[in-house]
């Protein structure tokens, strides 16, 4: 277990290092960046982390841990309107109140530098599962007009990702308060 001192260390590190991905490629950042910017040693860096590589899946785990947790808690959503529309709320508050995180993320060389095979595996495949499981359960009670839970969960999840993907990276001319009301009307008329 770590001590305060110990937690606090690792969050700084955790810090310099989303500050550093925000100023320059992660290519770019080196080891000897994060520790400089952190004023720590560099065997103290090690302390914590075995590599820049593992250091980047720890900082995106710890940032997005709670989402996967809710689409874990997915499956216990019902499928009126009104759950549907607060399912894309959640989303959408996601996305706003980590833009700055995954604009560093959806940078072509940050998925360039993890290998973009291996972020789908790590969180995109993950959410289907329980997305596809909801989906399901409403097929079968006859609530949802779907005939593939699989097929349907994919093509949401992709579809989701492309469309905020393109907010987030200010590809659109509109807010992502614009996206949020399309985006529930979609929903609607896709499952129902």
């Amino acid at each position: 277990m770590k001590t305060k001192k110990g937690e606090e260390t690792y969050n700084n590190i955790l810090e310099a290092a989303e500050q550093l991905f925000a100023e320059k490629s992660v290519s770019k950042v080196t080891i000897n960046d994060i520790v400089q910017r952190t004023g720590i040693a560099k065997g103290t860096f090690y302390l914590y982390f075995e590599s820049k590589e593992t250091l980047i899946w720890e900082f995106m785990d710890k940032k997005f841990g709670y989402a996967d947790q809710w689409m874990k808690e997915i499956v216990l959503k019902g499928y009126n309107d009104d759950e549907l529309h607060e399912i894309i709320d959640f989303i959408v508050s996601f996305v706003k109140k980590h833009i700055r995180i995954l604009r560093i993320m959806h940078n072509v060389r940050f998925h360039g530098f993890l290998g973009i095979r291996r972020l789908e595996d790590r969180y995109m495949k993950k959410w289907i599962t329980p997305f596809s499981l909801w989906l399901e359960r409403g097929r079968l009670e006859g609530t949802l007009s779907i005939n593939d839970s699989q097929f349907m969960a994919n093509y949401l999840i992709v579809t989701l990702h492309e469309i905020l993907d393109r907010v987030i990276m200010d590809d659109f001319p509109v807010s992502i308060e614009e996206v949020r009301d399309e985006l529930k009307v979609l929903i609607v008329k896709l499952l129902k």
